[in-house]
């Protein structure tokens, strides 16, 4: 990806100026976290801090006039500000952008859902969750209506994984950042 911009640290020291509520906070490091452990899965490590500055742009929710002014490409808050998953029937395969845009927006929505289940369990943390324990509140439509389950399933098809295998790859994204976004939240609050 060409001319990305701001750094990844730059932009975070940006965001925690404004003093985001520590649960906003803890959901754009948890994206952010979520897509460097992808970057690293689909093979672009040298990107990482790019992909991690995408979920963190899209989970932070700063605003693009604020976005440009701290040098973030045009290109790269497009990519994270978008709100569906690129044509999902397309047989093309995806390029490494293609990819970023794909995941922002499906790991989004099935990070919160993953995060949202482990809440539910005595302890919190996806240590040990099930993959199971995910696809039942998937189907339980009451359960996180925010999320949306479609961008989940488009994502998956589109990057051409069985949904329960991309909730597995999930799942580890989640635990490998979890205890340090809880430090990071827990240090401001």
């Amino acid at each position: 990806m060409s001319g990305v911009g701001a750094s990844y640290e730059s932009l975070y020291t940006l965001y925690r100026k404004g003093n985001p509520a520590p649960e906003k906070l803890r959901r754009a490091l948890l994206l952010a976290g979520v897509m460097r452990w992808f970057a690293e899965f689909r093979g672009f490590g040298s990107a990482a801090d790019t992909w991690a500055t995408a979920g963190l742009i899209r989970g932070s929710g700063l605003d693009d006039a604020a976005l440009r002014a701290a040098g973030v490409s045009d290109e790269l808050v497009s990519l994270a500000g978008r709100e569906k998953v690129a044509d999902a029937d397309a047989q093309a395969p995806l390029t490494q952008e293609e990819q970023l845009g794909c995941l922002v927006v499906t790991l989004d929505h099935l990070s919160a859902l993953v995060v949202a289940s482990a809440a539910t369990r005595p302890k919190g943390s996806v240590k040990d969750m099930k993959v199971s324990a995910v696809q039942k509140k998937f189907r339980d439509s009451k359960f996180l209506p925010e999320v949306n389950r479609m961008a989940i399933l488009q994502g998956a098809r589109r990057m051409r994984w069985e949904i329960g295998d991309l909730t597995s790859k999930t799942i580890k994204a989640v635990f490998s950042c979890e205890d340090e976004v809880r430090d990071a939240v827990q240090a401001i609050a």
